[in-house]
Formats: structure tokens, C-alpha cells, sequence
């Protein structure tokens, strides 16, 4: 009988312990999950004070933007409608469209906001870790490297240049311009 005994306490101890791990793996994965719906619930509400059309709950705004390209631009800029800074949703990731080179400059000369998103990093393969793609330190000084071709001196030399080449190709449009589309790629 003792054997018999103690073979019933191992197992009902075991089938506690058990309980036990059970229920405590269960409440550290509601309790993460409460606090990152809380926070996330944060931000949402603090981007849905950027002004933009309302989005469906999971897609957000991908079924109003998934159509034909030319559609698809008059469908953006209706978006920039809502001011200069205006918000959609993509499934659950917010994008910021910036329609003024007012707003454009308060992030592009800001040295916090430096980093790029995600989906930079599927442009990586075709152009590097360039100007466009880099983050950080590296972004700076390539931009440093870059910043003086484009100082206004140096423009205004090119003037007549850009000038000249911008009438010519106005010509070559104007003869186009009969209300249909074209391909704009030759010209």
C-alpha cells in the first residue's frame, strides 16, 4: 500500500504541476498580448488624429488603393484632399502621405527621423545600400558628399540648360496633347 501511495500522490502532483505551468504559460501570453493591444491601441489613436479616409478594421484603406495604376495616383492625390499630411492604412501599417514641401522638409531636415521603413529593404537587391535605401550615419554622409552638386550656385549655372530642354520637350508634348495617353517614355 505504500508504494501504491506514494505512485498517487507522484501523479496527482504531476497533474497539479502541470495545471500549474499550464496556467501560467496561458497568463504571461494574455497579459503580453494586453499590453501590446494597449500600446498599439496608443498609437492608433494617436495617428487617427492625422486627417485621411477611414479604413476598414484588419485592411484598413488596401481595398480603396488596390486598383489599376492610373486610378490608383487619382485615388492618392483625393487622399492628399485632407491637408498636408494625411494618413492611410494598409492592413495594420500606417503611411503618411505629405503633399507640401512644408511638411516634406520638417521630416527630410529633421536628423531624428532618419531611419527608413521596412519596405526599403526590398529595393536593397536592385540598388544597394545607397542614398536612397541607408539609414543613419551612412545616409549622412553620403548626403553630405551629395549636397553641394545641388547648391543654388551651382543650379543657377545650369539654368539655361534646363531651360532650353524643358521647351523643347513642352514641343514634343504639345503635339501629343490631344486628350488620349501616350507612352511619355521616347519623348
Amino acid at each position: 500500500t505504500g508504494d501504491c501511495t506514494m505512485l498517487w500522490v507522484r501523479s496527482e502532483w504531476l497533474a497539479w504541476d502541470t495545471g500549474i505551468i499550464t496556467y501560467l504559460v496561458i497568463t504571461v501570453l494574455v497579459t503580453i498580448t494586453m499590453v501590446w493591444y494597449f500600446k498599439r491601441q496608443k498609437t492608433v489613436w494617436l495617428l487617427n488624429q492625422i486627417p485621411g479616409p477611414k479604413g476598414l478594421p484588419i485592411l484598413g484603406n488596401a481595398l480603396y488603393l488596390y486598383v489599376d495604376p492610373p486610378e490608383f495616383f487619382r485615388r492618392t492625390l483625393k487622399v492628399t484632399e485632407y491637408g498636408e499630411v494625411a494618413r492611410l492604412w494598409m492592413a495594420h501599417n500606417p503611411y503618411c502621405l505629405l503633399s507640401s514641401a512644408k511638411a516634406a522638409e520638417v521630416i527630410l531636415s529633421s536628423q531624428k527621423y532618419l531611419n527608413k521603413s521596412f519596405n526599403y529593404d526590398f529595393a536593397h537587391p536592385w540598388v544597394g545600400i545607397s542614398l536612397l535605401t541607408s539609414t543613419g550615419s551612412h545616409w549622412q554622409t553620403r548626403r553630405k558628399l551629395l549636397t553641394p552638386a545641388f547648391h543654388f550656385k551651382i543650379l543657377e549655372e545650369f539654368m539655361s540648360v534646363f531651360n532650353k530642354q524643358s521647351n523643347k520637350l513642352i514641343q514634343k508634348l504639345e503635339k501629343k496633347a490631344d486628350g488620349n495617353t501616350f507612352d511619355i517614355y521616347d519623348d
